[in-house]
């Protein structure tokens, strides 16, 4: 071979080597891309931790919104017992009652005029029973005397009548029958808590005039509250009695822990959910009757494949994980599933099952690697 055959059999060999060299190069780039390696101390920096997947006791959630009830028992809405003018009353909404305690003091001149009338027929009934014996006594059978007998009878009945129908409507308005007929006649009456409880609102002014039936307070008692929640008819299956379930009040950051009581078997008719009544195991005193929560409702627990949920970064908004040895890294997507108390789900986890895999510091190194 010449020279210059030579010569252009060089230059090929060049070149082929130069390309090999880029491909080499693109291939370790490209192995590169979800890989990195950091020095000791940048490990150390990082707080990177690593472990193994566990098997852990985890449950689907439901989630559902709601709101913070109490039984209707615990709920009362008091009226004035009759028509009178507001006198006494130094609550405000928030204060505790006791039940039977006085909220209000009424009055109102017809009070007075009331118990004037059972006072009066208690006297006539009085006379008229003692006429209604004398007249027995009598025993004549003539047709005049049995008539008397006759109307004593009727009018002693008539009286006993209308002194229970007057006795009943002061007991109704609260007004002491006992110290009555003791010739006491009370000016004012009483509207008293029917439950123990917080006053929720007051509706009356100092002086005014309230009708009778009038709502005049509102009293919770809180010492029973519950959640009303609402979950959709897709999930309904899946709740059952018994279940627990986590609650947090919008706007706070303290959760509660809860039970399912009660599933109702009727659709939401404005709505496709179904109301899931809840017991709160230790209700806090930040919650108050009417506060809009959020719940999760935990079914279907298994054990089941898990890492803690720091371990989990995002790429392109897909879940994975990096596993390591040493100081080098690797990224590997994953499925994630359930989550409870901090752990989630891993659905494919046979490949990782003996990898040692970032467990604390996940998100710094993927920052790292971001950056390399």
């Amino acid at each position: 071979m010449n020279m210059h055959g030579l010569y252009g059999v060089a230059i090929m060999l060049m070149i082929a080597g130069c390309a090999g060299g880029d491909d080499n190069t693109a291939s370790e780039g490209a192995k590169e891309e979800k890989a990195l390696e950091l020095l000791p101390q940048q490990v150390a920096m990082a707080g990177v931790k690593t472990g193994h997947i566990e098997y852990r006791m985890i449950s689907g959630v439901i989630n559902a919104t709601g709101e913070i009830d109490v039984p209707p028992e615990a709920k009362a809405a008091v009226t004035a017992p009759s028509g009178g003018y507001i006198v006494e009353s130094m609550l405000l909404p928030g204060m505790y009652v006791k039940k039977g305690q006085r909220l209000a003091k009424l009055t109102n001149p017809e009070y007075i005029t009331l118990q004037q009338e059972y006072l009066e027929t208690a006297s006539e009934l009085q006379f008229a029973e003692q006429e209604y014996v004398r007249q027995q006594t009598l025993g004549e059978q003539n047709a005049t005397a049995i008539k008397k007998l006759q109307q004593s009878e009727s009018t002693f009945n008539t009286l006993k009548g209308r002194i229970a129908g007057l006795k009943a409507r002061l007991e109704m308005i609260g007004v002491d029958i006992a110290a009555l007929n003791a010739g006491n006649i009370q000016p004012s009456i009483s509207i008293k808590s029917p439950i123990s409880g917080y006053i929720a609102s007051a509706n009356f002014a100092q002086g005014s005039y309230v009708e009778a039936k009038e709502v005049v307070f509102e009293i919770v008692n809180t010492d029973d509250m519950h959640v009303e929640l609402n979950v959709f008819e897709q999930d309904i299956a899946k709740v059952l009695k018994g279940q627990k379930m986590r609650i947090r009040a919008i706007g706070s950051d303290a959760t509660y822990s809860g039970t399912v009581l009660l599933i109702s078997p009727q659709r939401n008719a404005d709505q496709r959910t179904f109301s899931v009544h809840g017991h709160i195991d230790e209700p806090g005193k930040e919650l108050r009757t009417g506060m809009f929560v959020e719940a999760g409702i935990f079914v279907n627990s298994d054990t089941v494949p898990a890492l803690p949920e720091e371990a989990i970064v995002y790429q392109d908004t897909k879940p994975c994980v990096l596993v390591g040895e040493g100081n080098r890294f690797e990224l590997r997507e994953v499925s994630t599933g359930a989550r409870l108390d901090g752990w989630i789900e891993i659905m494919n986890p046979g490949p990782l099952l003996q990898e040692n895999i970032v467990t604390e510091g996940a998100a710094r190194v993927l920052a790292a690697m971001k950056k390399g």
